[in-house]
C-alpha cells in the first residue's frame, strides 16, 4: 500500500474511532446477538465492510453428512467463500481457550478461510495459520485490538484490514514473520537452556578444538549456564560499544531492541533486503536512535530505555512498552515499517 493511501485511511479511521460512542454501544450489548449488532458489526463497518455481500451472519458450515455448524459471522472478499471467520461472544465475557478451540475447529473445516477473529466486541484477537500446518490456527494472535485501551499505533495496524485495500497475502506474510520471530525467541532460549550437541561442538570449534571427545563435550555442556552466558554478553557489549564513534556505552537492551526492529524490517515484504544496510543506529546520551543512511536527520525511531521505564518514539509519537521483548516491540511494527519506508523511498 502506498504511503499516501495509508495515511489517508489511517487518518480517516482515527477520526471515526474518535467519533464512535462505543461506551454507549457496550451498554446496549446485553447478549451475544446484541454485541454483534451494536459493537462487532459497527467495528467492521468502520473498516469498510458495509455491504451485505461483504459479510454474512450465522454462516452454515457443513461438518458432516447432514450436519452443519453456525459460524457467528464471516467476511467474504471474493465470491461467496468466507475468507475471514469471526467467533463472537457477549460484551464483557472473557475470551477463553474453549472459545479459541471453537474458532480453530471452524477454521480447520472451512478450507477457504485464511484468518480467524475471536472477539467479545471489545477485544479483537486476529489469528492466522501455524507455521507447520496452514489448516491449524495458531493459538497466539498476531494482532490484538482493544476498544478500551488503544493508541494510534494500534489503529495503524488495522489499516491493512481496510475493505478497499486489503491484501490478504501481505497480511499473512506479516503474521508469519511475527510467528517466526516469536518461535525464534523461544528456540534461542531453549537452545541456551539445554544446549544441543551441535551447539556445544560449535563452541568447541571456536575454542580451537579439533575432535570433540565425550569428556570435552561434558565439560563444555556443564560450563554453559547463566553465569558464563552473562560474561559472554558483557564482552559482546564491550565490543559493540568500542565500535561506536560516540563513546556512549551501548546497552544489551538497546542492541536487543535494534535487532528485533531489524528482524521485523527484514521479514517485511515492503523493505528490500538491499536497503536494510542503510538502516543503522546512533547511540545518544538520552536515547538510542534508529536512522537511515547514517543521518541523524533521518530518524526512523528513538528508543528510550531505563530501569524505570521503556519507550519507543515513532514520528513524534511516544509509545510506552512494558519490557524489551519481541511481543512488545512487534505491536508497533506497522508504524516502524511505515517510518522506515518513508525514509528509504
Amino acid at each position: 500500500m502506498e504511503r499516501t493511501v495509508f495515511n489517508q485511511i489511517a487518518k480517516k479511521l482515527k477520526k471515526q474511532f474518535d467519533n464512535w460512542d462505543y461506551n454507549k454501544a457496550i451498554k446496549l450489548s446485553d447478549s451475544e446477538a446484541a454485541t454483534r449488532d451494536y459493537l462487532i458489526e459497527p467495528f467492521f463497518n468502520l473498516l469498510g465492510y458495509v455491504k451485505m455481500d461483504d459479510y454474512t451472519h450465522e454462516f452454515s458450515l457443513p461438518v458432516g453428512i447432514g450436519k452443519v455448524k453456525k459460524v457467528d459471522m464471516v467476511i467474504t472478499l471474493k465470491g461467496n467463500s468466507p475468507a475471514i471467520l469471526i467467533e463472537c461472544k457477549k460484551a464483557g465475557a472473557g475470551l477463553t481457550s474453549g472459545n479459541f478451540n471453537q474458532l480453530a475447529e471452524y477454521f480447520k473445516t472451512q478450507t477457504s478461510s485464511t484468518i480467524g477473529i475471536l472477539t467479545n466486541g471489545l477485544v479483537y484477537n486476529f489469528y492466522s495459520s501455524s507455521l507447520d500446518d496452514n489448516r491449524i490456527l495458531n493459538s497466539v494472535p498476531f494482532l490484538t485490538f482493544d476498544l478500551s485501551d488503544f493508541n494510534s499505533s494500534d489503529i495503524d495496524n488495522l489499516v491493512s484490514f481496510n475493505r478497499n485495500t486489503i491484501d490478504v497475502a501481505a497480511i499473512l506474510d506479516e503474521a508469519e514473520g511475527q510467528y517466526f520471530l516469536e518461535r525464534f525467541d523461544d528456540g534461542l532460549y531453549k537452545t541456551l537452556l539445554d544446549p544441543t550437541r551441535g551447539f556445544v561442538k560449535s563452541v568447541f570449534t571456536n575454542m580451537g578444538g579439533k575432535v570433540l571427545t565425550e569428556k570435552n563435550y561434558t565439560r563444555i555442556f556443564e560450563l554453559i549456564n547463566s553465569i558464563s552466558l552473562s560474561d559472554a554478553l558483557e564482552r559482546v557489549k564491550v565490543t559493540e560499544a568500542s565500535n561506536s564513534k560516540t563513546g556512549t556505552v551501548t546497552t544489551a537492551k538497546e542492541i536487543k531492541c535494534f535487532n528485533i526492529i531489524m528482524t521485523i524490517l527484514g521479514m517485511s515484504s515492503r523493505v528490500k533486503n538491499i536497503d536494510l544496510d542503510r538502516v543503522s543506529y546512533q547511540d545518544k546520551k538520552y536515547y538510542f536512535n534508529i536512522v537511515v543512511d547514517g543521518s541523524r536527520n533521518k530518524s526512523a525511531c528513538k528508543i528510550m530505555l531505563s530501569d524505570k521505564s521503556n519507550a519507543i518514539e515513532i514520528e513524534g509519537v511516544k509509545f510506552e512498552i512494558e519490557k524489551v521483548t519481541t511481543q512488545e516491540v512487534i505491536k508497533h511494527k506497522t508504524a516502524l515499517i511505515n517510518s522506515v519506508c518513508k525514509l528509504l523511498y
